[in-house]
């Protein structure tokens, strides 16, 4: 391929720039949404393979919410010795 500028070769050498920057903010937004749903789609089902609580284990362990880690070990019945007991505030 033919390069007379130079332009080519630079960003092969780790040049910072992105073909999106030059591009319409919204539609890269709704691009970055649908790659999220098919991202979280094929975790989740990923998830799924290893069966249910090792799913919901995986939901519960990544959420910021301190409540929804508590309602998965009240769920399973699990204690600070169990494998898949996620530590959370029960105060908060």
């Amino acid at each position: 391929m033919s390069d007379p500028h130079g332009i080519i070769e630079n960003y092969r050498k780790g040049g910072s720039m992105s073909f999106l920057e030059n591009e319409n903010q919204m539609v890269i937004d709704a691009e970055y949404s649908y790659i999220g749903e098919q991202l979280v789609e094929d975790w989740v089902n990923s998830n799924l393979d290893e069966g249910q609580l090792f799913a919901d284990y995986r939901f519960a362990e990544m959420c910021e919410s301190n409540y929804l880690k508590g309602r998965f070990n009240q769920f399973y019945d699990l204690k600070p010795e169990d494998q898949y007991y996620i530590e959370w505030n029960e105060e908060a």
